[in-house]
């Protein structure tokens, strides 16, 4: 009999072992990409030249001297000390860092909240459990509000339903956002794009193998000011009347644009390119539509040097900066 139970025992540690590998290959059948995040304070100004960059002179009335607000960002880090911040493109603005993955990879995001209030990562697209959703409101899980000074690290996994579709280029973009005041949250400025690529399709960084650039850009209407003129920022990334640095691209190139959309009902964006025109759907055009929420992504072929003008086509929105400019060398 005490031989029976040391073999029951041997035979169940080994069961065990067996279903834990079982579950660590299924979640390692892609590879694992690590972000460090944290949620911070700052200061942001939507026209940091001060300046129309479009047509010259000052930032139009109510605007001008209403450019500066305080805003929370997602700041990424190099590693788990959160002291040495990740660079990124200049273009990206108050978004918080691109999440990157191709299909099959486990995400794993270490989140840090330096803030003073509850606050998460939600992400769209991909694919996780209760407990990794993000999401304050009953049930709650375990990542779904982290306190001021707390911690919690995602794991969500890029799966075949958050792939490129059959008719989709081989990245498209999914949103991440906070979710707990959900609604303060998003216009406090906790808002990023995760991109995933096709099987067999990414570079080792995440980045497609198929274009030679890429570009996100976000449209809304930040309401600084309960509703005032003066604080109703219509911004591309944050930016207002040509501020966005940074959309440079050179001849030739195929240029892939991840466009968003974010914010109330008076986030109605109709994004306009000029000089050229870009891929969407199967259909060339050179104006895309956004409803809040949305997630477009289009292909483009750089091959009309010049400086144009990227702006929404909404007459409110064109007179209240929604412009910026794009440049082909």
């Amino acid at each position: 009999m005490k031989y029976k139970k040391i073999l029951l025992v041997v035979f169940s540690v080994a069961v065990l072992a067996l279903m834990a590998a079982c579950n660590s290959n299924s979640i390692a059948q892609g590879g694992i990409r690590q972000y460090y995040i944290a949620a911070e304070e700052v200061m942001w100004d939507y026209a940091p030249t001060g300046q129309d960059l479009m047509d010259g002179g000052p930032i139009p009335e109510p605007y001008n001297g209403n450019t500066k607000w305080k805003k929370l960002r997602y700041i990424e880090y190099t590693d788990g000390t959160f002291q040495t911040r990740k660079p990124q493109p200049e273009w990206l603005g108050i978004l918080g860092p691109i999440i990157r993955a191709e299909v099959g990879d486990t995400i794993i995001v270490h989140f840090l909240n330096r803030t003073n209030r509850e606050l998460s990562i939600h992400p769209h697209g991909v694919r996780y459990d209760k407990d990794n959703e993000g999401a304050r409101y009953n049930p709650a899980g375990a990542g779904a509000s982290v306190p001021p000074g707390g911690s919690f690290t995602y794991t969500w996994l890029a799966d075949e339903q958050s792939a490129p579709g059959p008719s989709d280029p081989n990245s498209i973009v999914w949103w991440y956002h906070s979710h707990v005041d959900t609604t303060n949250d998003i216009y406090a400025g906790l808002l990023g794009p995760i991109i995933i690529t096709r099987k067999g399709m990414a570079n080792p960084d995440g980045s497609p193998k198929d274009v030679d650039r890429e570009f996100v850009t976000m449209f809304m209407i930040f309401n600084e000011a309960d509703g005032e003129e003066r604080g109703l920022m219509h911004s591309i990334n944050g930016y207002i009347f040509g501020n966005l640095p940074g959309l440079v691209m050179n001849s030739g190139e195929k240029v892939r644009w991840y466009v968003l959309g974010m914010g109330n009902e008076i986030d109605l964006h109709t994004p306009h390119w000029h000089g050229k025109t870009v891929l969407y759907e199967g259909r060339k055009t050179d104006v895309i539509e956004l409803l809040p929420g949305s997630m477009v992504t289009v292909d483009m072929l750089a091959d009309n040097p010049g400086t144009w003008q990227f702006h929404c086509h909404v007459a409110d929105h064109m007179d209240a900066g929604m412009m910026a400019k794009y440049t082909i060398e």
